[in-house]
């Protein structure tokens, strides 16, 4: 009997872990810095394999300049919205093709590294939105053990928030998965030029309330102050990292 019930918690925890992983969405990212002399060398050479090897949308890569900061300079190569069979794949000729090719004009690179998309967390970042920003504002930031829940609430409720009020940019957030601190998370934005409140506008918010004053309308009394001084409290490490990148469309996959 003992063996049994061993048994039946081993099939439903097993379950449940699986349904829990095929729901998720990882986006994997890579990050090169050239060789200073060789710059128009290596954009050449990513071209070319991009051109070759990411030429649809199961194969899709976008690449993104960081432009300030500490790590400018260095590329940021995509790939977005995939699940976890996408991991079982042979990648062994298109890996052994970059390093001939592009390699010799790398200087330094991160590996891969899976993030994870908090779907309920963030807004416009679905699979209907084929648009790409020119640029994007990555904030990262360390989170404490155990501290995930307070620090995600007020950004699932900033999501449900702006789909109430047809906000018209975007914003995600997301968790390293592999690759680097787990712990690390990262909220994005995209936009297309300077100035303003980020991505887009409210296009329901009343002329005489402001963000705060919905955001508590919907829900509850101070909610804005209690959920985000919870959220900054969750926070280990503050300024982890803030830059900005700009995409680079003629080294990246054209679906259109």
């Amino acid at each position: 009997m003992k063996k049994t019930i061993i048994f039946l918690i081993f099939i439903l925890s097993y379950s449940l872990s699986a349904q829990t992983w095929g729901n998720r969405e990882y986006w994997i990212s890579y990050e090169y810095t050239p060789k200073a002399d060789q710059i128009s060398e290596f954009e050449k050479a990513v071209k070319e394999k991009t051109n070759k090897w990411n030429t649809n949308l199961e194969t899709a890569i976008f690449t993104f300049e960081v432009v300030n900061g500490p790590n400018s300079g260095t590329y940021e190569r995509w790939v977005t919205r995939k699940d976890r069979s996408f991991f079982d794949q042979d990648f062994s000729k298109e890996i052994e093709y970059w390093k001939k090719n592009v390699g010799k004009y790398i200087a330094d690179q991160s590996g891969q590294q899976t993030w994870r998309i908090f779907k309920g967390a963030s807004y416009g970042w679905g699979p209907e939105n084929t648009n790409v920003n020119k640029f994007y504002q990555q904030n990262r930031v360390v989170v404490k053990a155990g501290m995930t829940a307070q620090f995600l609430r007020a950004h699932e409720r900033m999501a449900k928030l702006m789909a109430e009020l047809n906000y018209t940019g975007n914003r995600a957030v997301f968790r390293i998965e592999n690759g680097g601190n787990t712990r690390e998370f990262a909220v994005v934005y995209g936009f297309d030029q300077h100035g303003g409140d980020g991505s887009g506008i409210w296009t329901d918010l009343p002329e005489e309330s402001s963000v705060r004053d919905a955001y508590n309308e919907m829900f509850g009394y101070e909610a804005w102050s209690t959920d985000w001084q919870a959220s900054s409290e969750a926070i280990e490490l503050w300024g982890n990292l803030a830059q900005k990148t700009r995409f680079r469309p003629e080294l990246s996959t054209k679906l259109q």
